[in-house]
């Protein structure tokens, strides 16, 4: 089986197949590359957080963001301070904390979309790429089916050959969908769990800086 002979027999429709998904595979895997670090750096920017500054008695007044974590972390942080800067003065600690638990909720919102950034491409590559590669398959064998029948020679060594190349698109499109597969219902996980952290956190800072008063 040689695969370069599908380029240098010129079938456009099963070179476009083959390009197609070898195009889809580096995308899927450069996502996943990135992911992964994302992953690892918000769960580092979480936990630095939680150990260094909610693990003070009045952390409150320490919260930093001025290059100490990264992240959603971070972005966070700063939406909880300058929230409770322009709460009303005049507002009591019920109407504070239902005021900031809202805007930290929509802020939670947007960090979760910016999270889930790439996984509607791995999710688009695990799912059609098994059907690209199915159509080259289909496409070459009627190529050489084709063929056969203007020939009128049907030997194993004139069949093996091209029918081989064929099946190899089906092969490829597997081969381009199983990681990108695992990796979405991977990421999709980890996303869940950052943004529960992330929740938590939110709930804390909530019911600190309403009971603290205004800074």
């Amino acid at each position: 089986m040689n695969l370069m002979h599908v380029f240098e027999q010129g079938d456009p429709m099963l070179i476009a197949v083959f390009l197609l998904l070898a195009a889809m595979s580096l995308a899927s895997w450069w996502i996943i590359i990135l992911k992964i670090g994302q992953v690892r750096s918000e769960r580092k920017a979480i936990l630095s957080f939680q150990t260094q500054t909610m693990s003070k008695t009045d952390w409150v007044d320490h919260i930093s963001v001025n290059g100490e974590f990264n992240g959603s972390i971070v972005l966070l942080a700063e939406e909880a301070l300058k929230q409770h800067a322009i709460l009303p003065a005049d507002a009591d600690i019920e109407r504070r904390e239902k005021l900031l638990t809202t805007y930290l909720a929509q802020k939670l919102d947007m960090l979760r979309v910016d999270l889930d950034k790439g996984l509607t491409l791995l999710a688009s590559v695990g799912s059609s790429a098994p059907f690209i590669g199915l159509f080259g398959t289909v496409w070459g064998i009627y190529g050489t089916l084709t063929k056969i029948a203007a020939e009128g020679n049907a030997s194993l060594n004139v069949v093996a050959g091209p029918m081989g190349e064929a099946l190899v698109a089906t092969a490829i499109g597997l081969f381009a969908a199983i990681p990108a597969v695992l990796a979405y219902n991977a990421f999709v996980r980890q996303n869940r769990l950052l943004v529960q952290d992330l929740r938590h956190v939110a709930e804390q800072m909530t019911l600190e800086l309403s009971a603290h008063g205004e800074k």
